[in-house]
């Protein structure tokens, strides 16, 4: 193993075990078990991976099922923060199913894209992983968008935790989004650089939540969203009205 590659497989673990601890002594790991447990994962799992990457086969498997329980812990992790985000909003019966719906969704038409042009030699086991990957910086990005917009219609700040979680998240599918996408375009030039974006973008996303968590808790958060789905929808049509007043006299 490269000193480079030692050097960024160590750096994630301990800067998450640093802000694991911070969250143990703010107790915010009841607060946030998932995401919580998704932090603890990503300090033992790298550990793992050093301890068997001499045999190729205990390797190849620990690396993808690691990678299949890292798809599922993410999850997880935002559906905890949409949860807390929107517990008015779950009085409505149906709104529970928001969240899997979208899930489910977006995995499909990734497994359907995948399975329609396979990575070479790899099972569909692999595939089927590779899409749920693909499906979770989806839903990454798409909870940040959602988030960006709650912002900005209820006035909430990004230091907030749950906001500056999913800020993290959204960091990973952003570099992942845009390194595959140059690869695409440049091809086999930009392999080095694919080869190191996923370490490059977990060591932001925790630089974000160690700047968000490094700050003390608010008294009474204000992240909760107290307004019902309906006065939500009517803001937007406030504002769509507004905005369309706009356009009618810039034209």
């Amino acid at each position: 193993m490269r000193q480079i590659d030692l050097i960024l497989t160590l750096i994630g673990p301990i800067l998450t075990a640093w802000l694991a601890g911070l969250l143990v002594w703010r107790k915010l790991h009841r607060e946030f078990p998932f995401f919580f447990g998704y932090l603890i994962a990503s300090v033992l799992v790298p550990v793992v991976r050093l301890a068997v990457r001499n045999d190729y086969l205990t390797f190849f498997k620990v690396v993808w099922s690691t990678e299949a329980a890292y798809a599922v812990l993410t999850l997880l992790a935002l559906h905890e923060v949409f949860r807390k985000v929107f517990a008015a909003f779950y009085e409505k019966r149906w709104f529970w199913l928001f969240f899997p719906v979208v899930v489910i969704a977006i995995s499909t038409l990734a497994v359907i894209y995948r399975f329609g042009s396979p990575p070479a030699q790899a099972s569909p086991v692999i595939s089927f992983i590779i899409s749920l990957g693909m499906a979770v910086n989806l839903v990454q990005a798409l909870l940040f968008v959602l988030f960006f917009i709650l912002v900005w219609f209820n006035g909430i700040g990004w230091r907030e935790y749950p906001f500056g979680i999913v800020m993290g998240f959204a960091a990973i599918a952003i570099v992942i989004f845009t390194v595959e996408w140059a690869r695409s375009v440049f091809g086999t030039k930009l392999n080095v650089v694919w080869s190191y974006a996923h370490s490059v973008a977990y060591i932001l996303a925790v630089i974000l939540w160690l700047k968000t968590f490094l700050q003390p808790p608010e008294p009474e958060p204000q992240w909760r969203l107290k307004i019902t789905p309906e006065q939500l929808l009517e803001e937007i049509r406030q504002y769509s009205k507004i905005l369309g007043k706009f356009r009618g006299r810039a034209r």
